[in-house]
């Protein structure tokens, strides 16, 4: 029996580090995504095997620890997106700061009066809407006369999306960054004082046996978005149902190439899905921004019958801290295009 458990233990250690292999299979990614179930299980097998050692038993032994090791590599991982920074640090609401939601429906879900109920609360400035429909579209004009300006891409694959807010916008351009049928939007606005920002709302495939068998696509589509911000050479802000974890090796390489920063470092984990069972959720719902933006607030709203909860947030232009970001090292620029290149490939090979 000891040794049965300290196998299963073993195996439960060994797949925290799959996700550090340049290997994009969702077999290999999926354990990025469960870091935190993860740990909680590799805890209580270290429990359990100081209970079980025994004089002379080296597989219990070199189980314990190998299980500890893994405790500290999955800690140094989720640590730094623990409320540490804010949790003595109380926020005061600025005069010209801006509210965002950003949820993704479900295009299932029909209980359209939910989201409506929880918009008309909130009073957002800024609402996107991933997986809107025709028919969310119709359900959500009902909220259009809070908004001044819309945006709308409805589709019926489960990557449509709806753009409304209450600020003034300049121009919109829409992308297919990677492939046809999965839109992302750019939004050139202003906020209450005249500074102007970019606002990018995005959605690509995640990896799963039910959706693409790999992550190439979303890494390249990350990718393209990150290049197109550092040319922008504008505050920006990048919200969306990422279909990634924030702490994953590809959302960091898309903070460096961006030159974006992740808005969970220090605030909190704010895991958006699934929302049942709870103990299985990760975050996913992500937002970056440019260090001419200082977020004050991300959180979690309730449940409005989709599998995601809405990700909220509040930010503010800072125009004097404007920098232009340096040229992309070469390194970096030739990582990017690879994986770009990897992605249009993918494209072919996996539809």
């Amino acid at each position: 029996m000891n040794t049965t458990i300290a196998i299963i233990a073993n195996i439960f250690a060994f797949v925290s580090y799959l996700p550090a292999f340049n290997i994009s299979h969702w077999a290999f990614r999926v354990f990025d995504f469960i870091r935190i179930q993860l740990l909680a299980i590799q805890i209580i097998f270290f429990i359990i095997l100081c209970f079980l050692y025994e004089e002379g038993n080296l597989l219990v032994l070199s189980s314990q620890l190998f299980i500890l090791l893994t405790i500290i590599y999955q800690a140094i991982i989720i640590v730094p997106y623990l409320p540490i920074a804010t949790l003595f640090k109380k926020t005061k609401k600025e005069s010209n700061t801006i509210t965002v939601i950003s949820v993704n429906v479900l295009q299932s879900n029909t209980d359209y009066q939910q989201l409506i109920k929880l918009v008309n609360e909130v009073q957002p400035d800024i609402l996107l809407t991933l997986e809107t429909n025709k028919a969310w579209e119709n359900a959500l004009k009902e909220i259009e006369a809070n908004f001044s300006y819309t945006y709308k891409v409805p589709k019926e694959n489960r990557y449509g999306m709806h753009f409304y807010t209450k600020l003034k916008v300049e121009n919109v351009d829409e992308h297919y960054f990677i492939e046809e049928t999965r839109p992302a939007i750019e939004v050139h606005m202003f906020d209450r004082d005249g500074n102007d920002f970019v606002f990018l709302g995005i959605h690509p495939p995640p990896p799963s046996p039910t959706e693409k068998p790999t992550a190439k696509q979303k890494d390249a589509e990350l990718m393209k978005v990150a290049k197109l911000v550092r040319e922008l050479q504008s505050p920006s802000i990048v919200t969306g149902d990422f279909n990634n974890v924030c702490w994953s090796r590809s959302a960091k390489l898309f903070a460096k190439v961006s030159n974006l920063q992740d808005s969970r470092l220090g605030k909190g984990i704010h895991a958006t899905f699934p929302v049942r069972p709870s103990i299985m959720r990760f975050p996913i719902d992500l937002l970056f921004s440019s260090k001419e933006i200082k977020v004050h607030n991300i959180k979690t709203l309730p449940d409005i019958g989709s599998d995601h909860l809405p990700f909220y947030c509040e930010f503010t232009i800072v125009k004097s801290s404007f920098s232009k970001a340096n040229k992309l090292e070469p390194e970096l620029k030739e990582m990017a295009n690879e994986i770009i290149e990897e992605g249009h490939i993918a494209v072919v090979e996996e539809e």
